[in-house]
């Protein structure tokens, strides 16, 4: 969305300030490096440890193989197994903290969705002010 704003307005004879492309920059850079750890702190907040947190990884990484839902599968068969491993075939520990990835999974597609709204209403605005020729 971010980048979309960009072609935008170097196609366009809109323009906005600098310092504010700086702050969304800054803004998108940020809350991409936040939502990639807000799924490891579901798996850390349900009592998931490290093999909880490969596991999880490793199932998100195969997941991305096998669209449409492939990688939220993934993630959360990935942290049971590393959660039933790392607490001694506890089963009821281990859908606990796959649950907590499922979680964080979800809260990061939060995230993201507010984010993309927020630019895609950016987006409109500029648009909008260059066919009204505001």
């Amino acid at each position: 969305a971010y980048i979309s704003i960009i072609i935008l307005i170097s196609s366009i004879d809109q323009s906005l300030p600098l310092n504010t492309l700086m702050i969304w920059g800054v803004v998108v850079f940020f809350f991409s490096i936040i939502e990639n750890f807000i799924q490891f702190y579901g798996v850390k907040l349900f009592g998931g440890r490290k093999l909880s947190l490969i596991g999880s990884t490793i199932g998100f990484l195969i997941g991305l193989f096998i669209p449409p839902i492939g990688f939220i599968i993934g993630t959360f068969i990935g942290a049971f197994i590393g959660a039933f491993i790392e607490h001694n075939n506890n089963t009821k520990k281990a859908l606990k903290i796959a649950f907590g990835s499922f979680i964080g999974f979800f809260g990061s597609v939060i995230l993201k969705l507010i984010i993309s709204f927020y630019f895609v209403y950016e987006y409109c605005t500029i648009f909008l002010g260059f066919l009204t020729g505001n």
